[in-house]
């Protein structure tokens, strides 16, 4: 229902606005989660890189370490730096994208709250021209 002053559309508008800010804010939680990720494994590899080739490797599986050899240990790190990396530009994609989308919807209902203005504005005009 809407409220006084608000016609239902600026209200049908509203709640748009606050569905993908909501959106926004789930995409700014993974994107930050996605840099996290990426900051991790830099890490890792920058470890990884500096140990001589036949310095021992570990992998932790459940609650078991397990030798790696560490070619295969530098690969699976670039793999998932590459995986980490495709989906933080999804993500950062999909998060322009809904700025975007959310700029529309506030300069729509500004729009719309302007011609309601405009309207209020002319009734007053046409009520004070009557009384005069």
């Amino acid at each position: 229902m809407a409220q006084p002053g608000r016609s239902p559309e600026v209200d049908a508008e509203l709640k748009k606005l606050q569905g993908v800010q909501s959106e926004l804010q789930a995409l700014a939680a993974s994107r930050s989660q996605f840099y996290q990720q990426a900051n991790e494994n830099g890490m890792v590899k920058q470890e990884l890189d500096l140990l001589e080739d036949e310095a021992p490797v570990f992998k932790l599986v459940g609650p078991v370490l397990i030798k790696q050899d560490l070619e295969e240990a530098k690969q699976n790190v670039a793999k998932r730096l590459e995986l980490i990396e495709r989906e933080m530009a999804k993500v950062s994609k999909a998060f322009e994208e809904k700025q975007k989308e959310e700029a529309a919807i506030g300069d729509e209902i500004m729009r719309m709250q302007g011609g309601m203005k405009e309207r209020a504005a002319e009734e007053a005009r046409k009520i004070m021209e009557g009384a005069a």
